[in-house]
């Protein structure tokens, strides 16, 4: 009997706590779906749009459009620019600084360092195509710094691919051996590997350095179509023609030369002018090296070593000309230091080579009795000294000096 009403007592209150538990549950699904009360919703929004919308109190910088321009495909030595625009889309005043670029950027027309909200400012990015590398690829950069806590450097970048489709043939146009005394003509031609409405054309021709442009003459003409065909992949070419004109000094030279084509993005080229030019009057003789310094035509070293007083000294050396001047250079003298210690004389030229080249013999001698001197250079005196005149237009004067010692 006690058994029997446990069991009753449990099954009832098992059941009750079923009811309140399945009350519960129904109740809170009941709230989760409950409609929600429209100004409460309202006001949710409200919110959202005040957390969205609320502005910083500052300068906020924007780049109009994008910060990376794409030139496409550009000549060579060809110049592209490209003009960004930095707007202002805060509260306060927006700074601007440039800040580091690429060594082939430049950038220019920031009109103004401050800009009020609202307002915008051009940023100018130059561009010249110098290099052809492997990959024909180019990116370069330029920083902007400013005053934007949030944007504190904007990175403007300009990017392409280089391509040169006109080039000379050869590069470097060589005149080795020259004669100063002459001039020369060499050819070289130029393609245009890209097919354009208007033929190829040199519009400007521009020298670098110590050019001497009076002795330099450029001239261009078109080549055939028969000729343009022979170079693979040609549409169009020039032949150029360089005159050089007698009187380059002695030595070695190099004359670069930029030539600016009609082609699109007005590409460049350059052609270097290279030779040597051998002295029209050279020196030859026992005891004698030759040696060239600043301000003198021809400058070389006669050494005579130790000369007895008693029996003096008698010796020679060759002045040799060639050149287009070689049959009428004559030579005088200008000037012998010491004339107490040299007789010189000057014999009549002989042709050499059929005419190639003129020698004239100096002839040199110290007479027995003169005095005792050191001329050898430095703390032993300073070198005496032989200068003559010549009658070639471009070589006035050749000198030498003299080391000798005078002793009993």
């Amino acid at each position: 009997m006690r058994l029997i009403t446990v069991l009753a007592l449990a099954v009832v209150t098992g059941g009750i706590t079923g009811m309140l538990h399945s009350q519960w549950n129904l109740s809170g699904i009941r709230e989760q779906l409950r409609p929600i009360n429209p100004g409460s919703v309202s006001q949710f929004i409200g919110q959202f749009d005040k957390t969205e919308t609320a502005q910083i109190d500052g300068p906020i910088a924007v780049v109009v459009g994008s910060t990376e321009y794409d030139f496409g495909t550009m000549e060579r030595q060809g110049v592209r620019t490209h003009t960004f625009v930095i707007r202002n889309d805060g509260t306060k005043p927006l700074t601007l600084e440039k800040g580091e670029t690429t060594c082939k950027c430049t950038l220019s027309s920031l009109a103004s360092d401050k800009i009020e909200p609202g307002k915008s400012v051009e940023v100018r990015l130059e561009w010249t195509a110098r290099e052809v590398t492997p990959s024909l690829q180019f990116a370069q950069t330029a920083d902007i710094i400013t005053n934007d806590p949030n944007n504190r450097t904007i990175q403007l970048v300009v990017k392409g691919q280089i391509i040169q489709s006109v080039m000379p043939r050869p590069g470097v146009l060589t005149m080795n051996g020259l004669s100063s005394g002459e001039g020369i003509t060499v050819k070289g031609k130029i393609f245009a590997y890209k097919e354009t409405s208007e033929p190829l054309e040199i519009v400007d021709v521009v020298f670098f350095e110590d050019t001497p442009e009076d002795l330099i003459d450029i001239s261009f003409s078109e080549l055939t179509g028969e000729e343009v065909k022979k170079e693979l992949r040609a549409y169009s070419g020039l032949e150029m023609t360089v005159k050089l004109a007698p009187g380059l000094p002695p030595g070695d030279f190099s004359f670069p030369v930029r030539l600016t084509t009609n082609l699109p993005d007005a590409p460049k080229l350059d052609v270097f002018l290279n030779g040597s030019v051998d002295p029209d009057i050279a020196i030859f003789g026992k005891g004698y090296r030759s040696a060239r310094e600043p301000g003198s035509q021809h400058i070389g070293t006669l050494d005579l070593k130790t000369v007895s007083a008693e029996e003096g000294l008698e010796t020679s050396i060759n002045l040799v000309v060639k050149g287009a001047y070689r049959e009428d250079v004559t030579f005088e003298m200008k000037e012998i230091d010491p004339a107490s210690h040299f007789q010189i004389s000057l014999a009549e030229p002989l042709s050499i080579g059929n005419g190639k080249t003129f020698h004239h013999k100096l002839s040199i001698k110290v007479p027995p009795g003169v005095k005792q001197i050191s001329r050898r250079g430095g703390n032993l005196g300073a070198p005496a000294r032989i200068v003559l005149t010549t009658s070639h237009p471009f070589v006035k004067e050749v000198s030498l000096q003299v080391l000798i010692s005078v002793t009993k």
